[in-house]
């Protein structure tokens, strides 16, 4: 994990927020999960979830942060079996945001770290 952490682009914020993933592509297209956020960046959001996407696989995001509830699209980047469990860590990106999500994401994400740790 020291390794992953040493790769990272922009900082983690760590919040807890509830959201759900619906997979498009040509595989496994219309998948829909819940999911736990972890953390999230200026260039991505950390999840769990026991039914992932692929990686590389378009994402549509619904995530939940209080009362607002926003639809984002993002891509899988990176997904991680914990252990042997039926859990999986899943990196999506921004980088298929448009550019009013980047928007709502960029107030979200000042808003939590002006937020004492």
């Amino acid at each position: 994990m020291k390794h992953d952490q040493d790769r990272r682009r922009t900082p983690r914020v760590r919040v807890a927020a509830c959201a759900t993933l619906e997979t498009h592509g040509v595989l496994n297209a219309g998948n829909q999960a819940l999911c736990s956020v972890r953390d999230v960046s200026r260039s991505g959001i950390g999840l769990e979830t026991g039914q992932p996407p692929m990686v590389g696989q378009g994402v549509l995001l619904r995530l939940a942060l209080d009362d607002d509830v926003r639809e984002i699209r993002t891509l899988a980047t990176r997904v991680h079996r914990r252990g042997t469990s039926n859990f999986y860590e899943v990196g999506l990106d921004w980088s298929a945001c448009t550019p009013e999500q980047l928007k709502f994401l960029d107030k979200v994400l000042t808003a939590l770290e002006q937020q004492p740790s």
